[in-house]
């Protein structure tokens, strides 16, 4: 089967690899027919987020069943599912006190970065990390299950009211579907982006009573003229940090989910004196099957949010689309897409 294989920063290819073979009685291979570029997988490529040398890349994934073992009796060949990427054992530490997401087997277990992913012909999962997909659901539509269940997550953690004054920074998929999230919990706010192209393809496809806006300042003045305070920022950039605790209102939250490296500072004094909650979220944590039924009612307009969709051997084309340019080895942010999906054949 074709795979895309990690090497190191820069290098990857397309690679023949052996069809994974079912060990256990339950486990069930899966034939991919599309995965989502996600931004780990660019960080990944581009050398900022370390991946195991020689894993195939991909987690945001949807199939066929092919085979099952013998224990599975609530899938068969022929069933369109959606896969819940983010295994668990269930038995560590971190799983039995609530942080499945941290389970202390990730560091060889997570897919398609220490364990060999979906970009790639055939996946072989266990029965219980994979979905029905109902038939008006295609597998594109499907491959934002996986993310949306990760912005699930971070709400989660939130002691959330309808009525929160939100900035979400970072205009792209993830900040489309944080914008989606809160929306179906009452929330409105704005998408603050520096490109004026992504704007224009986010204010198409954002949620009723959003706004779209170009500068932090702007979103500010927008939604509280009068405090210059907002109750919830949800940094996605990864680039913007404790730098916005001044524009929280007491009692707000700071939501950091950009995965890159830096440094930042904050006063502890504010934090406590203004009752500020500064949260990392990352990951899955029992949300699946919530993002699962969202996509299936079309809550989230799953097609509008994906503007390319590329075959697999065209994967450098579909990277370079989101502004990874693996030959010429730079990595910016991207103003024509928000979501690529990639098509195994």
């Amino acid at each position: 089967m074709l795979a895309l294989v990690y090497k190191s920063a820069w290098e990857v290819a397309l690679e023949e690899r052996p069809v994974p073979e079912i060990t256990r009685d339950n486990q069930v291979l899966v034939r991919i027919k599309a995965t989502g570029v996600c931004g780990t997988d660019l960080g990944i490529v581009s050398g900022k987020y370390h991946a195991a040398p020689s894993v195939i890349l991909g987690h945001e994934s949807a199939g066929e069943v092919i085979d099952v073992g013998s224990a599975v009796t609530n899938l068969q060949p022929g069933d369109r599912v959606v896969i819940d990427p983010t295994y668990y054992c269930g038995q560590c530490e971190m799983c039995r006190t609530g942080r499945q997401n941290h389970c202390t087997h990730k560091s060889v277990t997570e897919t398609g970065v220490s364990a060999d992913g979906t970009f790639t012909d055939y996946y072989v999962t266990e029965d219980r990390f994979l979905y029905k997909l109902k038939d008006h659901v295609s597998y594109e539509e499907a491959t934002l299950t996986e993310p949306l269940s990760c912005m699930l997550t971070g709400i989660n953690q939130i002691h959330l009211l309808p009525n929160f004054r939100t900035i979400i920074l970072g205009a792209g998929p993830i900040g489309i579907l944080y914008s989606y999230a809160l929306a179906s919990k009452g929330v409105t706010g704005s998408l603050v982006d520096i490109s004026e192209e992504r704007l224009a393809i986010a204010g198409s496809i954002a949620p009723d009573r959003w706004q779209v806006h170009s500068s932090f300042e702007q979103a500010i003045a927008d939604i509280a003229p009068s405090t210059g305070q907002v109750d919830m920022i949800v940094d996605t950039t990864g680039v913007v940090g404790t730098q916005v605790l001044s524009q929280l209102a007491s009692g707000g939250y700071l939501m950091l989910v950009g995965l890159r490296d830096g440094t930042t500072s904050f006063n502890p004094k504010e934090v406590v004196d203004r009752s500020l909650k500064i949260i990392g979220s990352i990951d899955s944590l029992g949300t699946f099957a919530t993002a699962h039924y969202m996509i299936e009612q079309q809550i989230i307009p799953a097609k509008k949010i994906i503007t390319h969709s590329f075959p697999l051997e065209n994967y450098e084309e579909a990277f370079r689309t989101l502004g990874c340019d693996i030959q010429g080895r730079t990595l910016q942010a991207s103003s024509s897409a928000i979501k690529v999906v990639l098509q195994s054949n």
